[in-house]
């Protein structure tokens, strides 16, 4: 993979996450590439999902209004603006506006070849017919 030219109508498969109206889905994943995950995010107003950050993560909101709550506060963050997130870090993202839509870029770390699987790892179960990611939780 010299170059990739990537937009988010090349995401494979969306999924719901959290309990609204929040699709999420990968345009770069861990069977493409060995050490970045690369996905999309659509946020309705008011739309909002739990997740503790499983490897160190860039989000870039590319329209709307994308509100972030952590241990000890929150980060409001507009279209063209970046913010960056630990490993381990809890986090509520919600949609502050109608057709939110955010790039989020995982950094996965590893030990070791680059083919081990990573130590954490979302899980991707459907619900009524839909699929749902589910965070993982992180390692003891």
């Amino acid at each position: 993979m010299a170059v990739q030219y990537l937009r988010i109508d090349d995401t494979r498969a969306w999924f719901l996450a959290g309990d609204h109206d929040v699709m999420v889905g990968d345009v770069l994943d861990l069977a493409t590439t060995a050490a970045m995950r690369v996905r999309f995010g659509r946020y309705a107003r008011g739309a909002q999902h739990e997740w503790v950050v499983t490897h160190e993560e860039t989000m870039i909101v590319t329209r709307g209004v994308l509100r972030v709550r952590f241990d000890g506060g929150e980060q409001v963050a507009r279209a063209g603006e970046v913010i960056a997130l630990s490993t381990g870090t809890r986090v509520v993202y919600r949609g502050e506006e109608d057709g939110t839509e955010v790039v989020f870029v995982t950094h996965v770390h590893r030990a070791g070849s680059d083919r081990e699987a990573p130590a954490a790892n979302p899980v991707v179960r459907s619900i009524s017919g839909v699929p749902r990611l589910v965070p993982s939780k992180p390692a003891a």
